[in-house]
């Protein structure tokens, strides 16, 4: 499909029924606002960051405000970002001051010499972050989002923009009653998201499941190796099932902006935007128009 796309994901799951229909209506505005903030003429970091965003935003998923919380009563929440074009990423790990970690997890990759950053480290970052206006704090722990997103509104994402540049995010609080202190995939480089030139894979579900075989990395490897984006998924699904007992999905895109996506579990909503508006989105994405 032409280029800029937006593809977004709200976790591989099982969804209440009566939480569907907002469930479905989420994923379908976050990559509204995603290709929104492109097409202001925002980076696919602005894009990807807002997103996540919108996402965080609402209690429907376990990230952002809809977090879970651990054995301990506490919240603890994961996030990461990667720019695909120069292979660098941002990540938090079991943060606590704030309801939008993307956020905080893109400052670590702009400002700061690391590309992770856990518990009271990433605590006082986020300080640090909103002292020096990087972010500015509407109400105690949300800071805004970039400026450029404002007006298309305010979990995972890939963007492709218009140059074929590929960034991938992920969010959330992990599931609840999980031990204090315990990180999974979604801020974990290769595991929750991987993205580099030539193609980007976000995976979701069972965190432990996904670090056995770093999941998004050898996703993306099998584009590297020739294959289509809907072989690489296949592949990758296949590796899942055969290593691990699975209960996971990942989407993916390469940088010609061919989409593809796998689950196995009762739901992953997904919403596909591209320049003809809202091309795809589904709770079951079975019938997921992949391309190459």
């Amino acid at each position: 499909m032409s280029l800029p796309v937006v593809l977004v994901h709200g976790g591989a799951t099982k969804f209440k029924k009566e939480s569907h229909d907002d469930v479905l209506k989420a994923v379908e505005r976050a990559a509204e606002v995603g290709f929104c903030v492109l097409e202001r003429g925002g980076s696919g970091l602005d894009s990807a960051e807002a997103t996540i965003r919108s996402l965080e935003s609402t209690t429907l998923f376990t990230a952002g405000l809809g977090a879970e919380p651990n054995l301990d009563g506490e919240i603890e929440l994961d996030a990461i970002v990667m720019d695909g074009n120069r292979l660098e990423s941002g990540a938090v790990m079991a943060v606590q001051n704030t309801v939008h970690p993307i956020s905080l997890a893109r400052y670590v990759l702009e400002r700061t010499p690391n590309a992770q950053i856990a518990g009271s480290g990433a605590d006082k970052l986020y300080r640090k972050m909103i002292q020096e206006g990087y972010r500015e704090e509407s109400t105690a722990g949300r800071p805004t989002g970039p400026r450029i997103s404002e007006g298309c509104d305010t979990v995972g994402c890939i963007v492709v923009d218009a140059n074929g540049y590929l960034v991938a995010a992920s969010s959330t609080s992990g599931w609840g009653g999980m031990l204090p202190g315990r990180v999974g995939d979604t801020p974990v480089i290769g595991s929750g998201v991987y993205a580099n030139e030539i193609a980007a894979a976000c995976s979701t579900g069972r965190g432990e499941q996904i670090l056995r075989i770093v999941m998004s990395r050898i996703a993306v490897h099998y584009v590297e190796d020739g294959f289509s984006v809907t072989e690489a998924v296949q592949k990758t699904m296949r590796v899942l099932r055969e290593k691990t007992t699975g209960e996971a999905g990942l989407i993916m895109a390469d940088s010609q902006g061919n989409v593809s996506l796998g689950f196995d579990t009762p739901h992953m909503p997904v919403a596909l935007h591209g320049e003809a508006g809202l091309v795809y989105s589904s709770l079951t994405p079975d019938d997921f128009p992949s391309t190459t």
